[in-house]
């Protein structure tokens, strides 16, 4: 009966290795969990860069303080939005990937707000309910 039950369970283990999707494109990082890998699997957006910084310079028509947030997508021609999505914390920002008809700069996503203070430790790109990508450090700009 043992013997019946361990089976399917190694087969599943194997299989499972197959399943790893393919490195992102353009020397990016690859996932680095494998919630994250499922997620950018269910994703039909890739992320090939992504940056974020804290605008120190005032301007005339922005805030003193403004954290930006830029995002090239591994297919110039990908038509998405990013949004913030309410689940975001004190230390991580979380942004939301999501499909659109058209966009403002296909292959390209961008988000603005003003800075916080305490400044977030990291940023989370998720699509379909689960982390595609990750920023861990935030550059600041004078």
């Amino acid at each position: 009966m043992l013997k019946i039950m361990v089976l399917p369970v190694l087969c599943a283990m194997a299989l499972s290795a197959c399943l790893a999707p393919a490195p992102p494109e353009g020397g990016g990082s690859g996932p680095k969990t494998t919630g994250q890998a499922l997620a950018q699997m269910a994703c039909p957006h890739r992320i090939a860069e992504a940056s974020a910084w804290v605008n120190h310079m005032p301007g005339t028509s922005r805030a003193p303080r403004e954290l930006q947030v830029d995002v090239r997508l591994a297919d110039a021609t990908d038509t998405a939005v990013v949004l913030r999505a309410d689940a975001s914390t004190g230390n991580t920002l979380i942004l939301e990937i999501r499909t659109a008809p058209n966009a403002p700069v296909p292959g390209r996503l961008a988000y603005r707000e003003p800075a916080p203070n305490p400044m977030y430790r990291k940023i989370s790109f998720f699509c379909r309910g689960g982390e595609i990508h990750a920023i861990d450090s935030i550059e600041r700009v004078y």
